[in-house]
This record gives C-alpha cells, sequence and structure tokens, in this order.
C-alpha cells in the first residue's frame, strides 16, 4: 500500500536489545517492555496486543499466529498458532461453487489461534507479568490512537466488505464516512477482553461471554463456530524445518504454514554464484524466480494440516528431490498453477540475554471474513475461505476438524549454532519470496539490514491462495530492476507488469547479531519501525 520513493539510508544499532515491527507504536511497546527487563517474548507479547490495537485490518484477537522462539541456551521451537475448520462445518449448506469456500462471511472463519499463542509464549518463556505485558496495549485501546495512513486506506478498500454492519459504521465509519488519518480512534471493548486474558488467561478468551460473542457472531453471519471449538483450541509446539548452507542453518515454522516454499527455494538455487549484483544477472533471477514457482507447486501438491496429510515436508529440500527439480529448472519444464483433480502483521525481537523471536500473526485478509464481534470491539479471520479448497483427495481439502494451510511463516539463521538473523515480512504469498530475496541479499551479498529490506523487489503470483489459482501467470517487478533484466525476462516466458519503485508489497523486519550488539531495520515500503537500546 505505501507508496514511498526513497529507502531508509541507515541500519538502527543497539547494544542491549531491539525491536522492530510493522507500527511504530507497536514497536514502542516492545522496547519499553524490554527496557524494563522483559524477555524477548515479553516484548513479542506486547507487540502482538499493540498491533491488534492499531492494525485492526491486518492482525489481532480474532486471527491466527506462527513464531518461532530461540532461548539463549540454543533451544528453537516452533509455535503453530493455527485454528481448525469447526467441526460442524457443513459444506452441503454453501452455495456450490469451482473448488473454493466462501472467502468472506461466516463459513470463511476459522478457530482464532492467535490469544493461545500469546499466552503459551508468555507462560513459557515470559518473565514479566502479564498485566505489564500488555499494559501498553491496554493503553492504546483505551485512551486512543491516531489513525495512519495505511489503516485509512484500507478502511476505504474494505467499505462494502464492513461497512454495512452498524456497530462497525459507529467504530469505523463516523457519519458514514471512513476514518482519515490523524483521526482519533478508541476502541474500550476490546481493552475488556485484553483486562478479561489477564485477569483469567485463555479461560478469558475460550470461555465465558467473549466466546458467546464470537459464536453469536459467526453464526449471524452464516458460520459454523461453536463454543466447544474454542474450548479445545491449543497451540502446536514442535521443531522448526531447517536446512543447512554452508556455516548457516535457516529454520522456518512448519506446516501448516509454508516456510517450506522458502527452504526449497533456496536449496533450489544455493548452487548459483549469487552475490550483492544478483539482480543484475538474468540468468539468476529467472533461476530465482523458477525455483520459486517449483517450490509453490510442490506446497499446493502435496502438502496440509500434517495431522490429516501423511507427507514428511522434509522431502521437499532433501538431496534427491533439490537434484530432481533443479533438471527441471535446466529443462524449462512447464509449472502448472491449477490444483489438480493478504492481511498481515509481522514482528521480532531480541533481548540482552540473546534470546530471540519471530512472530507473524493475520485476519487472512484485510478486515479477515468481514464478521465483527461487536461487543469485543475485533474482526474475525477468513483464513478457511482464503486457504482451503473443496476438490476431493487434495490435502488442502476442507474437513471439519482440519487446518488449512497458510501464507504465514516466520524464519531464523543460526550460524556455526549462534543466533545469528531473525526476520520475517507480512504480505500473503509474498512472503516466501520476499524473506527469500532479503536472505539472499543478507547472507550472500553481506547487506546490512536496511540495505537488504529495501533492494528491488518481485512477486509472482498466483501461488496457493485458491480464489487467485486461475487467474493467469504475472510476475510483478519494481521499476528498479533494470530495462534490461525485464526485457530478458519477457524473453524467457514471464510476463511482467512494471510497478512503482517501492510498490512491491511487504512490510520486513531483520535483526541481525553482532559482535557487540544487535543491528537491524524496517521495511521502507510500510509504516514499521526498528528500535533499540
Amino acid at each position: 500500500m505505501n507508496s514511498a520513493t526513497c529507502a531508509p539510508s541507515y541500519s538502527v544499532w543497539a547494544r542491549h536489545g531491539m525491536v522492530a515491527s510493522g507500527h511504530p507504536m507497536a514497536s514502542q511497546a516492545g522496547l519499553s517492555i524490554l527496557k524494563d527487563g522483559g524477555t524477548a517474548a515479553d516484548a513479542a507479547v506486547a507487540m502482538a496486543l499493540a498491533t491488534a490495537v492499531v492494525m485492526p485490518d491486518m492482525c489481532g484477537l480474532g486471527g491466527e499466529s506462527f513464531a518461532l522462539y530461540r532461548s539463549s541456551k540454543g533451544s528453537l521451537v516452533s509455535y503453530q498458532g493455527s485454528g481448525k475448520l469447526p467441526r460442524e462445518f457443513d459444506p452441503t449448506l454453501l452455495e456450490a461453487t469451482r473448488f473454493t469456500l466462501p472467502l468472506h462471511g461466516g463459513p470463511s472463519i476459522s478457530v482464532p489461534g492467535s490469544v493461545d499463542l500469546y499466552l503459551t509464549l508468555h507462560q513459557t518463556y515470559g518473565r514479566l507479568p502479564l498485566s505489564q505485558v500488555a499494559e501498553p496495549a491496554i493503553m492504546l485501546a483505551q485512551e486512543g490512537f491516531l489513525v495512519d495512513a495505511e489503516l485509512a486506506e484500507s478502511l476505504i478498500e474494505a467499505r462494502s466488505l464492513i461497512g454495512h454492519d452498524a456497530s462497525v459504521g459507529k467504530r469505523f465509519y463516523p457519519e458514514g464516512k471512513a476514518l482519515e488519518q490523524g483521526c482519533w480512534l478508541v476502541q474500550p471493548e476490546m481493552a475488556e477482553v485484553f483486562q478479561a486474558i489477564v485477569k483469567h488467561g485463555r479461560g478469558g478468551f475460550y470461555q465465558g461471554p467473549w466466546a458467546q460473542a464470537m459464536v453469536h457472531a459467526t453464526h449471524r453471519a452464516g458460520g459454523f463456530l461453536s463454543e466447544a471449538d474454542l474450548m479445545d483450541h491449543r497451540t502446536e509446539t514442535g521443531s522448526p524445518l531447517s536446512l543447512g548452507i554452508g556455516p548457516y542453518t535457516i529454520h522456518q515454522t512448519p506446516p501448516p504454514s509454508q516456510g517450506i516454499v522458502m527452504l526449497e527455494a533456496l536449496a533450489l538455487v544455493q548452487d548459483l554464484p549469487i552475490d550483492a549484483s544478483w539482480r543484475d544477472n538474468p540468468a539468476i533471477v529467472h533461476r530465482i524466480i523458477e525455483a520459486l514457482r517449483w517450490a509453490f507447486y510442490d506446497r499446493r501438491l502435496y502438502l496440509g494440516d500434517p495431522f490429516s496429510v501423511d507427507v514428511d515436508p522434509r522431502m521437499l529440500i532433501s538431496l534427491d528431490w533439490i537434484r530432481k527439480r533443479r533438471t527441471q529448472l535446466e529443462e524449462h519444464h512447464e509449472i502448472p498453477t491449477r490444483l489438480e483433480a493478504g492481511d498481515t502483521t509481522s514482528f521480532v525481537a531480541v533481548d540482552r540475554d540473546g534470546n530471540a523471536v519471530s512472530f507473524i500473526h493475520s485476519l487472512g485478509m484485510p478486515f479477515g471474513s468481514g464478521v465483527f464481534v461487536p461487543e469485543a470491539g475485533f474482526f474475525l479471520n477468513n483464513r478457511s475461505g482464503r486457504s482451503f479448497n473443496t476438490i476431493p483427495g487434495n490435502p488442502n481439502q476442507a474437513a471439519p476438524g482440519k487446518r488449512p494451510m497458510h501464507t504465514l511463516n516466520a524464519y531464523m539463521v543460526t550460524r556455526d549454532g549462534e543466533l545469528d538473523i531473525v526476520g520475517n515480512t507480512p504480505g500473503g504469498d509474498g512472503q516466501p519470496q520476499w524473506n527469500l530475496t532479503v536472505l539472499l541479499d543478507l547472507l550472500y551479498g553481506n547487506l546490512l539490514p536496511h540495505e537488504a529490506v529495501a533492494r528491488p523487489r518481485f512477486t509472482l503470483t498466483p501461488a496457493t491462495d485458491v480464489h487467485t489459482l486461475p487467474e493467469p501467470y504475472v510476475l510483478q517487478m519494481e521499476s528498479r530492476f533494470s530495462p534490461s533484466i525485464i526485457a530478458s525476462l519477457e524473453t524467457k516466458g514471464h510476463f511482467v507488469e512494471v510497478i512503482g519503485p517501492y510498490a512491491g508489497g511487504g512490510s520486513a523486519q531483520v535483526i541481525r547479531r553482532q559482535p557487540e550488539g544487535y543491528v537491524g531495520a524496517s521495511d521502507p515500503r510500510g509504516i514499521g519501525q526498528t528500535l533499540g537500546y
């Protein structure tokens, strides 16, 4: 959404701790927690709650989350806060489509998983009381904040989806007009939910009046969510997926995240002579794009909820598989985009003890399902509608109690067993693409974070979103790519759409460990901020 025309001219350096997020007030919340002695987990939860307030279109209590947490002692755990399709889901009650669920409305809603992940992360690795961690967000909700340009634009774009709801109109469209940047937004109902969570833990959200309010809102919109679905939800924890490249190990969130897409594409291109100037080599740019296209294809064809699909995602980064796919890359095999018979925010944090977190949460698309819970002041996600299909036998076929595959993913890099990089970006299917190119610039180009997050960006579509798969293949490229590179790609069969110099999407956040501290930066395409002390 951001139309910035220039990149930041510096990275942020700090000795003790650092945070980077997609919104300045969230970064300020995270930094204040670090300075008060909190861990990276405390800071992450503070930023998660703060972004729920200041970015209600992108994330929140009605959404889902993924995170990687690395303790200073070296253990690395992946957290999957992905909700299931409600157990009462009945496809016979839906209007028939070719192979998708409704994109919005009640049937598009998955069980909200974010709150349980927040609490699990805090209970496992937090040091400060939850009341202190939640205080910045509670104050933002109670006292209000000034609407920024991105939220104002999002409200304009979503008016046809959410503007008809009287409760939404009262809050976001006073006197029939969307809130403009600089308008004051107060959300007292959300503050009450935060306070209930602080007082009662997960029971303050997944049971009782707020759970009932979510169920009623979903049913009014024709959905299937039940109180039993909410009560039964639990965050899944486990080991990340990992890929070794020389002294580096790149760690990603496993399915139902699509972190494997970035890892497979990275494995496919690690044989190339990549350096800081790779964007000026048409052969390398083409290979990176084709590697991503194959990785997305493999994700669509083989992966679904690990509880329902018996395919080990590590197969897709095995040596035999990578050799096979490289042969197909070199022989220019056609890559299908059809199915066989985003929005989001993210942030990173590191503390003075060396603990680190990469965190991403989302409503699915802007304002999610468009279903608002008026008693609680937040929107419910549309992850099921965005991600499931209805094709019999497909690994991502919608079924009651099943989790949809996600666009969300978060990564970390260790070097010789020590923390090196913590990063991520929002942006739907752009996430693994932009994370990949940022990593190439950091690992092979040896760039500073502000240079890596600002480099020219491309995005290929369609990738995995089921509602876009019938559309023709397009490669969007920022205009800072040279005309000769664009022309060369067109001769290789890419349909290129040239967009603005910084219009490539995303809001990448990166922190890198240094011998005496940390260095980090936020993407110039968003309004994010990196802070340290």
